[in-house]
């Protein structure tokens, strides 16, 4: 009876029990669950925030990695090759045509006329840092009837008729010592170092700073050498900032390149330097030239003083010279004006030359006035000297006399002559260059 009082017991206290079990198993059912639900989400979230973690991380460390990705190159085409003749005659190249009309006439009626027909072809050849080497010719077909000595035609006289004239014939390579320095010193010379070669204005006065090749008036070395332009090889270039220089032979020969027993001519020429011209319109040097020219009308006008035999055309010759140009403006254009000095001997005589000469350019550039005294004294023999005025008209006329476009009228009166009578002699020019 005991053992049944406490099973009933034992069972009441056990429905007790399996009630509260089951509200710990619900509870417990119900933690698992909220488990099971929520740990995935809240495990998806942290790793989430990891992940922009990493990210923005990421970011810190490759400021383009939102950039598109650029695609990938492509190769380059290949350039057409171009033949040596199209390189020749289109990299560097420079081409420019001339006509000239040209008639003058003495105050006796005798009238003269000069036609050409030219052209001028300049080359360099040049990598991409430097210009290593330049060719310049330049000629004239020429056709004459009959002759007046107009200061810009001194050796046509022997031309009667058709012609070709070559003038500047040269080749100027650049820097000719960079084979021999090193990188360092090539930098510290550049422009001291140039050789030409060629036919090119005697390096004497003004004329290697000055064309004069299409212009009436002339500078002193025609009259002083019995020509302009001579054959010679030597080296030009700077000296330092302030001065440059021109060191060169000369065959002696002037048009012709011809030996006939003359030892030539040595010449040095320091100048100022290209920048006293652009920043104060100032250019000036000292000339020295001396040895042998060949020049018939030098013996010819020594004869009746003697001359000794078997010098045939060869003259001995020696001269300095001092040169100077200036350029101002005023209120209503340029102003310019030149001066060339020098004094040496021809065979056993002295003489001197000199030349002023002042010339007003418009503002406009379309219109300009020039008047020049020039004179050349030999001993024992007298002097030739002129006056010259003229009047210009441009239709084109750049800084740069790469376009040039007029008409000139020029009147020279010769104030004295050793041979001959005085002659006032007009000439009329149309000029052309492009």
């Amino acid at each position: 009876m005991s053992a049944a009082r406490n099973w009933q017991v034992i069972g009441g206290k056990e429905v007790v029990v399996r009630s509260q079990i089951l509200k710990q198993l619900l509870a417990v059912s119900v933690a698992l669950l909220m488990i099971a639900v929520f740990a995935p989400l809240a495990l998806a979230a942290s790793l989430g925030e990891e992940q922009m973690q990493e990210a923005a991380a990421g970011a810190e460390a490759d400021p383009f990695a939102d950039l598109a990705e650029l695609p990938a190159p492509q190769a380059t085409p290949e350039q057409d090759s171009r033949s040596w003749r199209e390189t020749l005659f289109t990299e560097n190249f420079g081409f420019r045509k001339e006509i000239m009309s040209q008639f003058d006439m003495n105050e006796r009626g005798k009238t003269a006329s000069r036609q050409s027909v030219g052209f001028e072809a300049l080359k360099k050849f040049s990598t991409a840092t430097a210009t290593l080497a330049s060719v310049d010719f330049q000629g004239r077909l020429v056709r004459r009837d009959v002759f007046n000595p107009v200061s810009n035609d001194m050796e046509g006289q022997g031309r009667p008729g058709w012609a070709f004239e070559y003038h500047n014939a040269y080749l100027d390579l650049y820097n000719v010592l960079n084979p021999l320095l090193s990188d360092e010193q090539r930098g510290g010379t550049v422009g001291r170092f140039n050789l030409r070669a060629g036919r090119f204005y005697v390096p004497f006065g003004l004329n290697l700073q000055t064309d004069t090749h299409g212009t009436v008036l002339q500078l002193s070395n025609d009259r002083n050498f019995g020509f302009e332009r001579d054959w010679y090889t030597g080296f030009w270039g700077a000296i330092n900032p302030d001065v440059n220089y021109d060191v060169y032979y000369l065959a002696g020969s002037g048009y012709d390149l011809k030996f006939k027993g003359q030892s030539g001519l040595g010449a040095i020429r320091l100048s100022l330097a290209n920048k006293y011209s652009y920043e104060y319109g100032l250019e000036g040097g000292l000339s020295m030239l001396g040895g042998e020219r060949l020049s018939p009308d030098a013996v010819k006008r020594r004869q009746p003083l003697g001359v000794e035999a078997g010098t045939e055309n060869r003259v001995e010759t020696k001269r300095v010279g001092l040169d100077g140009r200036y350029r101002q403006t005023v209120p209503t254009g340029l102003l310019t004006v030149t001066s060339e000095f020098s004094g040496g001997r021809d065979l056993s005589s002295n003489l001197f030359a000199q030349l002023y000469q002042a010339e007003y350019l418009h503002a406009s550039r379309q219109w300009g006035v020039s008047t020049q005294y020039r004179r050349f004294q030999q001993e024992g023999l007298g002097a030739d000297a002129s006056i010259i005025g003229e009047v210009s008209w441009y239709f084109r006329n750049d800084i740069g006399n790469s376009n040039l476009h007029w008409i000139k009228l020029n009147v020279e009166r010769q104030v004295e002559q050793m041979q001959g009578p005085h002659s006032t002699i007009a000439t009329l020019q149309y000029y052309f260059y492009q």
